[in-house]
């Protein structure tokens, strides 16, 4: 049987390893590299975000363990300082009484819908 030649459709060749790309280490004296250098050894340690696992409080959230412990929480926090008020109250003085802004009347007849009607008047001008 003939050996599959080099680079033939099916067969399996041995990739030679790549050669690291720097230094796995840095220098003991740090002078001895430019900045140059110094930012390819970063780039080249760095190892990115995929082993970060990510914020461990968003397992809490959806936890029941973690839904009891913050209402006891929120419930000391209430007990100690007493509850807040975060109601935002907007106050504005005006002269005078409110104009009248009921430009329609509503009419409506339960016996007989078709005979209720709605009138509406123009918005009279201003005297700008």
């Amino acid at each position: 049987m003939p050996s599959p030649r080099s680079g033939a459709a099916g067969t399996v060749e041995v990739m030679p390893a790549s050669p690291p790309k720097g230094p796995a280490e840095p220098p003991d004296d740090p002078e001895d590299w430019t900045d140059d250098q110094w930012l390819a050894w970063l780039e080249a340690t760095d190892p990115g975000d995929a082993t970060d696992p990510g914020p461990r409080l968003a397992a809490w959230r959806s936890h029941p363990v973690g839904s009891v412990l913050g209402a006891a929480m929120l419930g000391l926090h209430d007990a100690i300082y007493g509850r807040t008020d975060n109601e935002v109250a907007i106050v504005q003085e005006a002269g005078g009484d409110p104009p009248d802004d009921d430009l329609h009347d509503i009419r409506l007849d339960p016996d007989h819908p078709e005979r209720s009607e709605v009138v509406v008047r123009p918005r009279p001008p201003t005297g700008d």
